[in-house]
């Protein structure tokens, strides 16, 4: 909006201008008297130019700075990226663990209950042999599972 009250003054200066020109009817006047700037206009065209190279030159080098800043992003967040993926695999493992041991208490309990059947029951407590041999089994499996986790590569 700055701008307007300018561009306004520049168009009525102009009108202005070419109104007196036409009204004076002195033609070779105003032409030689738009001559003698020349050299300013070409000055200025010069100058023009200059500004106009000198912008493009500070865009390279907000591009490259940007560009800098974007690889160094997108560095630390791969780096993030790594971190959390090592720690998803670090909770997933803490996790098997957690419920391998779950498992080994309850097949624990189950040799247990066994036991205690076949001693109320039958008064053998290894009455019921082939479960608590298969339970005994499902722990050692559950056990170097437990231990293949622990030896796993993150």
């Amino acid at each position: 909006m700055r701008l307007r009250p300018f561009v306004i003054t520049f168009i009525l200066l102009w009108v202005l201008s070419a109104g007196l020109t036409l009204w004076h009817g002195d033609f070779a006047k105003a032409a030689n008297f738009g001559d003698s700037f020349g050299a300013i206009n070409a000055l200025f065209s010069g100058v023009a130019l200059a500004l106009a190279i000198y912008s493009m030159i500070l865009q390279q080098r907000q591009n490259a700075e940007f560009e800098q800043k974007t690889l160094a992003a997108m560095t630390q967040q791969a780096e993030t990226i790594q971190l959390i993926k090592t720690s998803l695999v670090q909770q997933a493992n803490v996790a098997r663990v957690t419920a391998l041991t779950y498992l080994i208490e309850r097949e624990e309990q189950r040799i247990e209950t066994l036991k205690e059947w076949g001693a109320q029951s039958y008064n053998d407590e290894n009455h019921y042999s082939k479960g608590i041999k298969a339970a005994k089994t499902r722990i050692d499996d559950y056990q170097a599972q437990i231990k293949d986790v622990g030896t796993a590569p993150c």
